[in-house]
């Protein structure tokens, strides 16, 4: 996706450039739109069932209770304490943990963009107003250039980042089992 920005007049719309065509434009994005959507809430409700089973195995209940209005980026902060820290008491290293929450930063990110973009305020190009920023000119709209391509791509990367955490997921349980194995063979040597 490409970004640009431009400096904000003495009204909310002046930079914007001409919008008249936004409607027909948005059109062929919204099956996309409503995608990125739907994939998105997959992944973060992934994240809360990972993120119940850490704070407790026997019931979900208590996990809802933490993560209830618990923004995204929150879950993701929390996610990555009880991760981290487990691997640093284990001693364990899995090269994709960091890859994982930087995929999960990510994806937040694009789904802001899409989800809080000014669909109605789209160029010609396809430039799309998604916030306001204050940058070296003052203060900036900061515009997105969505696509039929792009929101496949983010679409993809969404998907991605739910395997992505599967495979940690399956790979922590892996050490996890063979820990457990030691212990108990351990306790029967004893």
């Amino acid at each position: 996706m490409k970004n640009r920005k431009s400096p904000v007049g003495q009204y909310i719309l002046d930079g914007l450039g001409e919008t008249e065509e936004a409607y027909d434009y948005v059109q062929n994005l919204l099956p996309l739109i409503g995608e990125v959507i739907l994939f998105f809430n997959s992944l973060e409700s992934d994240l809360d069932e990972v993120i119940c089973e850490n704070i407790s195995d026997r019931t979900d209940h208590k996990g809802l209770l933490v993560l209830h209005n618990m923004m995204y980026a929150t879950k993701v902060d929390l996610y990555e304490r009880f991760r981290s820290e487990e691997l640093r008491q284990c001693g364990w290293a899995i090269p994709a943990f960091a890859g994982v929450i930087s995929r999960l930063r990510e994806c937040g990110t694009l789904r802001n963009r899409v989800v809080h973009a000014n669909w109605q305020h789209t160029d010609e190009e396809g430039y799309t107003h998604v916030r306001f920023k204050m940058g070296k000119q003052g203060l900036e709209h900061e515009l997105v250039q969505f696509s039929i391509e792009s929101l496949e791509q983010i679409i993809e990367k969404i998907i991605d980042t739910r395997n992505a955490i599967d495979s940690f997921e399956e790979e922590l349980g892996e050490k996890q089992r063979e820990q457990e194995l030691e212990i108990s063979a351990g306790r029967t040597r004893g």
